[in-house]
């Protein structure tokens, strides 16, 4: 078995991550750490593809529903979670296997993260007053973040900015960065497009059989809760109000899924160029146990 002191596993979303890295549970005492932004909320195991109980006997997992579906998390939260995971792990004289298609999470972890100035109360509840009051076009318009188009991350780009007189991006770029990881070993699963594309398509409907329309029917949470931009959260919801048929939330679901596989597929592919890429999990345990 190839030897590492962290194994990193990181790929498109339906790309087989999972499946490798409890494969690998099977040869090697590991235990699995969550790299996903939205497996890190209660609510929606299913539709969010969490391990199942039976997965979870298999090998320790972490970090997987930690916080509750109405509570809204950042990035600095989950680094901070996962070194203490990470040493954790560690100390049981396991191998920490980290498992996630959140590239922005993994880059921070291995790449560093910016150091942000300290924001005054006062200047946060300006920033909020302020998005409520002109809109979320003007306000992105208004702090120049064109790439922006969640709120949270819009609102702390105009505290930043409002503090300081910089833009956010400025701040990034200019920062100094420490890596969180240094000692690792990343394998990235990069499979055939095409292929992706119906597991994301299969995946979505075995969701359904599951009970994933009853998981977002039980969901009482308000809409800007993270874990409501979990794929399919919305179609499911237009569904049972009666706005769209079956056949139409499953088509607009699958359609949103294979769109986020393309970009996850873009940006793995520009981005942490210390990776080994592989078309599939086989390969890619073969290559971990020789």
């Amino acid at each position: 078995m190839t030897s590492c002191n962290c194994l990193i596993i990181s790929g498109p979303t339906a790309s087989g991550k999972s499946r490798l890295a409890l494969d690998l549970a099977g040869r090697k005492d590991i235990a699995i750490i969550n790299a996903d932004s939205l497996q890190l909320y209660e609510g929606l195991p299913i539709l969010s593809s969490q391990p199942t109980e039976d997965e979870k006997k298999i090998t320790p997992h972490f970090l997987y529903s930690h916080f509750k579906a109405q509570e809204n998390s950042s990035v600095m939260d989950w680094l901070k979670l996962v070194m203490a995971r990470i040493k954790q792990v560690k100390s049981e004289k396991k191998l920490p296997v980290i498992v996630g298609g959140s590239g922005m999470y993994i880059s921070k972890l291995v790449e560093g993260i910016s150091e942000m100035p300290t924001i005054l109360e006062e200047v946060k509840k300006a920033a909020r007053e302020l998005y409520e009051k002109i809109g979320q076009e003007e306000f992105r318009q208004k702090f120049g973040e064109d790439k922006i188009i969640d709120k949270q991350r819009l609102i702390r780009a105009a505290e930043v900015f409002m503090q300081t007189g910089k833009s956010i991006s400025t701040w990034q770029k200019e920062a100094r960065r420490t890596p969180f990881l240094e000692d690792f070993l990343h394998i990235n699963l990069n499979p055939d497009r095409e292929k992706l594309y119906q597991n994301c398509n299969s995946r979505f409907v075995e969701m359904l059989e599951q009970g994933a329309i009853e998981e977002v029917k039980n969901l009482v949470v308000d809409d800007d809760c993270s874990v409501t931009k979990t794929l399919g959260f919305r179609e499911i919801k237009n569904f049972l109000s009666g706005e769209i048929t079956r056949e139409k939330m499953i088509e607009i679901a699958t359609q949103k899924t294979r769109n986020y596989a393309k970009r996850q597929l873009t940006w793995f592919r520009n981005q942490l160029p210390g990776k080994l890429v592989f078309t599939d999990s086989a390969t890619a345990l073969n290559f971990l146990q020789k």
